[in-house]
């Protein structure tokens, strides 16, 4: 999207975020206002890693508008404007079919339910400037897909969520793992853009020149699901499931490619202690057909955990944070694991929330350490700033 696009998407977001409940209020009353609802996020970085230049970043400004077309019938939508409004992606735009309490209906570009942040990911509810890599590399948040499915809470206590979705793409799998392959809801076709240097300081000319077919077959579908269950005051247990094909393209050299995932997460709070156990495992059907047709070694087997320890003292809360991540943890028959994947990461922190007993604005600064099983060290520190509304 070039600038001019951008500057006036951005205006016309601003504008009907502006006027939208007058307008509604003007043509239909107070009941007409009440069924939007507007809502939003954002967060400023200041990433200074170790042997690299630092950066500020407005990474992300966040806007969503819902609408209730009735009691049982609502839409649920958000665009995210990242890096100063160079990127926008869409967050999620699903309509809920209401009908009891422990059966409902949701439909559209779905939050993936994997893992405790990737559907609740405003920064307010996470400690550190970052996500936790965990959740970031591994999960990987924030993934959507566009699909269907149900969801609803049977007891007290208990919520589930089981959707059939559009699958990943394994010719865009990596050894760091399976981020870039997520298809955003992006349509079926893939676009190729042609990108030329213009300048010293990371100015790009960039246009679509064209674009690929993504056809989504019936082995591409995935399955996902999670279970939550926090009837125990201060004590919440998940458990997050993924299963799915990963041949997008249809490509006889990627035949039988898939993606399992399996999470389970527990957080505990009690008298100012929060404490978060966080870990997941995935498994990638025909690594060795995926490793060659891309050139890349891909784990067969890639794990991930991460112990977070919180205590709130007012309005500051101290973190510490420690992360297991392993993309290489299994190879396939042949291929050598690259130890450099292997990698522990010790985050401390100090989140600050102004607004007393509301998580709604939060200064946050930490510091992390990474080791790596080939010998490898990195530090970074991180200072931030997030609001939610």
């Amino acid at each position: 999207m070039n600038k001019m696009k951008r500057i006036v998407l951005s205006i016309a977001m601003a504008t009907l975020l502006a006027i939208a409940p007058q307008a509604f209020a003007m043509e239909g009353g107070e009941g007409s206002a009440s069924k939007l609802h507007l809502h939003g996020y954002g967060e400023l970085h200041y990433n200074s890693p170790s042997g690299d230049p630092a950066k500020m970043d407005l990474h992300r400004m966040v806007w969503g508008v819902s609408y209730d077309f009735s009691d049982r019938i609502q839409l649920h939508t958000e665009v995210d404007f990242e890096h100063a409004a160079r990127d926008m992606e869409l967050e999620f735009a699903y309509i809920d079919f209401l009908f009891k309490p422990a059966f409902n209906v949701r439909a559209g570009a779905l939050l993936m339910p994997v893992g405790p942040l990737n559907e609740f990911h405003e920064p307010t509810l996470f400690y550190s400037v970052e996500r936790p890599l965990v959740e970031n590399d591994m999960i990987p948040t924030t993934w959507q897909e566009g699909g269907l499915g149900i969801f609803g809470s049977p007891m007290e206590g208990l919520k589930y969520r089981v959707y059939l979705v559009s699958g990943l793409s394994a010719e865009k799998f990596s050894e760091k793992g399976i981020r870039g392959s997520r298809g955003k809801v992006a349509g079926g076709t893939e676009d190729k853009h042609i990108c030329k240097v213009t300048g010293g300081t990371d100015k790009h000319d960039c246009k679509v020149t064209g674009g690929t077919d993504r056809p989504l077959t019936g082995d591409d579908l995935a399955f996902v699901g999670r279970a939550e269950y926090a009837a125990l005051p201060g004590l919440d247990l998940g458990l997050s499931i993924y299963q799915g094909g990963a041949n997008q393209k249809d490509d006889p050299a990627l035949d039988g490619a898939g993606v399992g995932i399996t999470e389970a997460d527990i957080r505990l709070r009690k008298k100012g202690a929060d404490i978060r156990f966080v870990y997941v495992t995935t498994k990638i059907d025909e690594a060795a057909k995926i490793s060659k047709a891309t050139g890349k070694t891909i784990g067969e087997k890639q794990a991930g955990m991460y112990l977070e320890l919180a205590y709130n003292i007012g309005n500051y809360v101290p973190f510490a944070r420690m992360e297991q991540i392993n993309t290489h943890d299994a190879v396939a028959a042949g291929a050598k694991a690259d130890d450099s994947l292997d990698r522990d990461i010790l985050t401390l922190g100090l989140a600050y929330y102004p607004h007393h007993n509301h998580r709604d604005v939060a200064l946050k600064a930490d510091w992390s350490e990474e080791e790596n099983a080939a010998g490898g060290t990195s530090t970074w520190t991180n200072f931030g700033i997030a609001w939610m509304f």
